[in-house]
């Protein structure tokens, strides 16, 4: 029926992990250089997943926010479901690859080695992105390379309840559009300045970017996405009544950005492919299997890295695309298992959408 949607029954955690999957997949391509799977990079997009996922951010966070009893709970909410999962990634990896680093273990505890987890840890994964000797013969000596959006994450947490206030201060339409403006003026105007000056790519993973490529990819420019999701919280009950509308202006959008409009029209139809998609008909309660798309996003990086190190890609492409993918699934299941679950808060949805919990409510 037109307008049953109820925000509470949503299909976010499989959009997110579809979206964790497309990056990883598009990775397999970037890392390798595989021509058995260039496929991936003609029809994947890590920008649009990217971006997908900030228009979720901030539909979910301002809602965490607003349903939070104090700032002190809200925080505790975001460290409980982000830190320690990457905590454990990072440590576990800057760890273990001592065994595939081409110096001895005296050199390879050594100041690089502290320079890298001390940065890391603190999300400053730009400073540090490499061990000392690993993956030295790889096509970029990254560990983690796809752990740059975590940054502009915690700044989207710290940032929401200052868009919180300005918004209960100087009303929110007024907060919200002035926001909005100056994020796509820094984004807009860097990757003008980027087209006349610069690389004119936007390619996260090429190196000779020039710094207004850079700038325009970081907190201020993906903003734009960010208040986007938050529009969709606060509109939701109206929106809810034109899912067709908005499919079929988001099909006419992206048509247009696809073939003359090179991504500047990207915010309007990504952020109606997440209402859509999240909102119009309801999948099931994906939520009581876990959410295994952090995971995913943040496990699968270090694991292609380690197997083309190992030389698994040069054997056999199937093979490594095989053995890749159920190391990630296995990797990112184990560690919601063992150390996301264990963290959320009481009133995680996860923990009441999970079947232990399904069954205490039923007895």
């Amino acid at each position: 029926m037109r307008g049953s949607a109820d925000f509470s029954r949503n299909n976010l955690d499989l959009l997110r992990l579809i979206l964790a999957s497309v990056v990883a997949l598009f990775h397999v391509y970037a890392l390798s250089g595989l021509a058995a799977f260039s496929g991936f990079e003609k029809y994947l997009s890590p920008h649009f997943a990217v971006r997908s996922f900030f228009v979720i951010s901030g539909l979910l966070i301002y809602r965490s926010y607003a349903r939070s009893s104090s700032f002190r709970s809200y925080i505790e909410k975001r460290v409980r479901r982000i830190y320690p999962a990457y905590f454990t990634v990072i440590v576990v990896a800057a760890l273990a690859l001592v065994t595939l680093s081409t110096l001895p273990p005296l050199q390879y505890f050594g100041t690089g080695f502290w320079k890298y987890l001390g940065a890391n840890l603190l999300f400053l994964n730009f400073l540090a992105p490499s061990l000392p000797g690993v993956f030295a013969t790889n096509s970029l000596s990254a560990v983690n390379g796809a752990l740059w959006t975590l940054k502009i994450e915690v700044v989207f947490y710290l940032f929401v309840p200052i868009i919180y206030y300005l918004c209960s201060r100087f009303g929110t339409k007024k907060t919200l559009a002035g926001i909005f403006f100056l994020s796509c003026l820094w984004k807009y105007g860097f990757a003008l300045l980027d087209s006349l000056h610069g690389s004119g790519t936007l390619d996260a993973m090429d190196d000779p970017r020039s710094i207004y490529a850079k700038l325009d990819v970081q907190f201020p420019a993906q903003l734009v996405y960010f208040i986007a999701g938050i529009l969709l919280y606060l509109y939701f009950d109206k929106l809810k009544f034109h899912f067709r509308s908005i499919a079929c202006i988001m099909a006419v959008l992206f048509l247009i950005d696809h073939f003359w409009g090179k991504e500047n029209l990207d915010v309007l139809w990504i952020t109606g492919l997440v209402f859509v998609f999240g909102f119009w008909r309801y999948f099931g309660n994906f939520a009581k299997y876990g959410d295994f798309s952090y995971g995913v996003y943040i496990v699968h990086w270090p694991i292609l890295q380690t197997l083309i190190a190992l030389g698994l890609g040069r054997l056999n492409p199937a093979i490594f695309l095989t053995v890749a993918l159920t190391l990630i699934a296995l990797a990112a299941i184990l560690l919601w298992k063992l150390v996301e679950s264990r963290f959320l808060a009481s009133s995680s949805h996860y923990r009441e959408g999970s079947p232990k919990a399904s069954a205490k409510s039923r007895s």
